[in-house]
């Protein structure tokens, strides 16, 4: 079966944050292939295995010129290439009961398999291909346009999508802040594409990882993919701060106040991911109110107000902030104003009670993530590339067993004093302008 794509947005705050680290009986071991590749494998059980290649060529390596072009890209995941058409490639896996699938980040793209693990190398080539053998042709480029511009269209009717995304431009401007998702107004054509796969299909751009498959076996099929040698300088990430307004001509609100949080692989991100939690906001019990500070703050507001912390954390930056969403523009100002007076009184210390909470939450996301393949195995394959070691969960709830109530408070009053960055989407003529929030 052939899913041409995975999900193509991770980062949406009303979704649970997907952390960095896997649990402490899937053990993983990073290393690099004789040919320059990154590897990496995963214990996993059972008779099923999973294979990702993922290339450090997602949208914060886009420039002016070829803005969308990581989004294009990621659709011509198993495309024609010189040894199968596209229809092969689907027919081989349907016969073999494997699946594909490919998915997009501001950091990364990653094309998928999982199959049957006796099915192992076959499947590793049809991987192989996507990224050393890709024909990108004139035709099918007009498929992969058809099939961008619909996930587009969805994602950009999407307040929240909108809001998030907005964020990072004005948060970052280029680089993390360019959008994952293509706009209407792309100048994105196959030659664009192919230039752009040159340069992120290179050995030290990829990393190939497997679960239920050894390092060894990892390697061996890590040998059969050609590309050439090379690397991509990550520009580093600079945090601007400051405020987008996006007119939706709604009455409903919606609206993002962030700040520079932390790295993913920083000694301060434990710190700054149990500020989240403490914070909260997104429902832990089914029919029930809203966990932590936020999810209180909100009962006091209109029933249909949503008001949730979110933690981003990237290779080199971060992202922290509340993402609020309410029926009207007067529901969403007192949203804002309840949050930003959270956050200050976070910043003057934090309850025992909330913080032992916050702690209990984080080491259960931190092992509740990583319950799929496809997550297992991008995670591990992004610590291969942008970290080089394995974190496990074990060694994640380590970091947050080490922590005090006054380094929660310090990492909040860090976060606090980063330039804000707002973004107002809806009514914005009676949204909150950025100079009227205290923080």
């Amino acid at each position: 079966m052939l899913a041409a794509t995975r999900k193509a947005f991770t980062v949406v705050p009303n979704v649970t944050f997907k952390a960095t680290y896997a649990t402490a009986s899937q053990a993983a071991q990073i290393t690099t292939a004789q040919n320059g590749i990154r590897i990496a494998s995963v214990e996993d059980a059972g008779q099923t295995s999973g294979l990702s290649i993922i290339v450090n060529g997602g949208a914060r390596l886009e420039n002016g010129s070829n803005a969308g072009v990581a989004h294009f890209l990621k659709n011509y995941g198993f495309k024609n290439n010189a040894n199968r058409t596209a229809f092969r490639v689907a027919r081989e896996a349907e016969l073999s009961g494997a699946v594909l699938s490919s998915n997009l980040t501001h950091e990364s793209i990653v094309y998928s398999a999982e199959f049957l693990t006796e099915d192992a190398d076959h499947c590793a080539e049809l991987l192989g291909d996507v990224v050393s053998n890709q024909k990108f042709q004139d035709h099918e480029f007009v498929s992969v346009a058809k099939q961008t511009a619909a996930e587009s269209s969805a994602a950009w009717v999407d307040a929240e999508v909108v809001a998030i995304e907005a964020a990072h431009q004005t948060a970052f401007r280029s680089g993390l802040g360019n959008s994952i998702f293509a706009r209407p107004s792309s100048k994105v054509n196959n030659a664009t594409v192919k230039a752009f796969a040159a340069e992120a299909f290179t050995a030290g751009n990829l990393a190939l990882v497997g679960t239920n498959l050894d390092l060894a076996t990892v390697d061996r099929l890590a040998q059969h993919i050609n590309v050439p040698n090379g690397q991509t300088p990550l520009i580093p990430s600079k945090y601007y701060g400051g405020e987008a307004r996006v007119d939706q001509g709604t009455g409903a609100g919606h609206y993002v106040l962030a700040f520079e949080g932390s790295a993913a692989y920083s000694a301060d991100f434990a710190a700054t991911q149990v500020l989240r939690y403490a914070l909260g906001g997104a429902q832990h019990v089914k029919f029930g109110p809203a966990s932590g500070i936020l999810g209180h703050a909100a009962t006091k507001l209109d029933q249909n107000t949503t008001i949730k912390a979110f933690n981003v954390g990237y290779s080199d930056a971060g992202l922290f902030g509340v993402a609020i969403s309410a029926a009207s523009a007067a529901s969403t100002s007192s949203a804002v104003a309840a949050a930003a007076e959270q956050l200050k009184a976070i910043a003057n210390g934090l309850s025992t009670e909330d913080f032992q909470r916050a702690v209990a939450q984080a080491k259960f996301a931190a092992a509740a993530s990583f319950t799929s393949r496809l997550d297992r195995l991008e995670t591990v394959g992004a610590q291969a590339l942008y970290s080089g070691k394995y974190t496990s969960a074990s060694d994640f709830a380590a970091s947050l067993d080490s922590l005090s109530v006054a380094d929660v408070t310090k990492a909040c009053q860090q976060i606090l004093k980063s330039k804000p960055t707002v973004v107002a989407v809806g009514d914005v003529y009676n949204l909150p302008y950025a100079d009227s929030i205290s923080v």
